[in-house]
């Protein structure tokens, strides 16, 4: 075979990043999955109604291309936001939205910012771009550091609300004051406002450099199927287009999200489920004394301490490993020397969340 050395060939914005990594999906059966937030409950009957009848008998459908523009899908979002039509964007996940975002608003002269600890993918798609992305740092207790992201002279603001991998939520005035002072774009990424009670959509018609990204992933249980949004005002979105692949969304993702998010007594009542069992889930953890953060999303991050009361990144470890080996899996961030004595726990089903709490229980009488 030719000797051929492709790092020699690799893009310089490319030669030195490493990819975003994931939560784990174990390919067998049997397992408690607490580790990737997601929806605990079958999306809406009309979601796989839609996809069955766009499908077909004979699979007909699925010969042709879809609508490059999603335009069913994004009447359907500006119907759900209240927006014009003109201020809706679909994506293929918010990841996707995320990082046309960053493909055009970011690049070697134009930087971005966001807050730390945030979503661990922003980092991964500014290299890509070859963007600087300045991470400035929370105060002590989430205090958002207003004087630092206005003094910043990035040209994109990367807001997670609430934030990953905390769970603390802000609201929508907190965002109209950043988006009004900022003198770039603000783009608020809303993977987890359905169980938050806000969002900051209502706020695009009068913010003209807001950008507001959402999925069907967290909410709406379509994490399989790759569906995200952006609201914004039409300027921004027609940029968006400009950088977008031409067909970003496949047939059975566009109907599946306009079934979605046509149903919205259903997942109302479902995301109101995950709300109260995070309430529950967070007296458990006041019972043993172990810290948390005040969650608004469908995880909580928390602090767990030994028998002795001791906690760190080592008793973190331990339990992750200790539920891991009774195929109950959380999220731990080893790496992340801000947050690795803690660990994230994806609210479940109340089923699943028993088994967790009987096994954690378990867990701090022994060690």
């Amino acid at each position: 075979m030719k000797k051929f050395n492709v790092a020699k060939k690799i893009a310089k914005s490319v030669s030195d990043m490493s990819g975003y990594v994931p939560g784990e999906q174990p390919s067998d059966g049997g397992w408690v999955k607490l580790n990737t937030n997601e929806f605990p409950y079958p999306p809406s009957p009309r979601v796989k109604r839609a996809i069955v009848e766009t499908v077909g008998k004979d699979g007909f459908g699925l010969r042709l291309y879809p609508d490059p523009a999603s335009s069913t899908l994004r009447a359907q979002i500006a119907k759900y936001f209240g927006v014009p039509v003109e201020f809706a964007f679909a994506a293929n996940g918010s990841d996707d939205a995320l990082n046309l975002a960053m493909r055009a608003f970011a690049d070697g002269r134009m930087s971005a910012a966001t807050i730390d600890p945030s979503y661990s993918l922003y980092p991964v798609i500014a290299k890509m771009q070859g963007a600087k992305l300045q991470q400035i740092p929370f105060g002590k207790n989430m205090e958002i550091p207003y004087a630092k992201i206005f003094k910043s002279k990035a040209n994109i603001f990367f807001f997670t609300n609430p934030n990953a991998p905390t769970g603390v939520g802000y609201g929508a005035d907190v965002v109209e004051k950043i988006a009004k002072k900022f003198k770039g774009i603000v783009l608020v990424d809303e993977a987890y406002a359905p169980f938050s009670g806000f969002s900051a959509t209502s706020l695009v018609q009068k913010c003209p450099n807001l950008l507001v990204i959402g999925t069907a992933s967290k909410g709406w249980g379509l994490a399989g199927m790759r569906i995200g949004w952006a609201v914004a005002n039409p300027a921004i979105i027609e940029v968006l287009d400009r950088v977008r692949d031409s067909y970003n969304l496949d047939r059975l993702s566009q109907v599946a999200g306009v079934a979605a998010l046509a149903d919205k007594a259903y997942y109302e009542k479902l995301c109101a489920k995950i709300v109260a069992e995070r309430g529950e889930t967070e007296k458990f953890f006041d019972k043993l004394g172990w810290g948390y953060f005040k969650s608004s999303s469908n995880f909580i991050l928390f602090t767990p301490k030994n028998s002795a009361g001791f906690s760190g990144a080592r008793i973190a470890a331990d339990l992750f490993n200790y539920l891991r080996g009774k195929k109950i899996l959380l999220r731990y961030f080893p790496k992340n020397k801000i947050i690795n004595m803690s660990i994230r726990l994806s609210i479940g089903s109340p089923e699943q969340m028993k088994l967790f709490r009987a096994a954690a229980l378990k867990w701090s009488k022994i060690k």
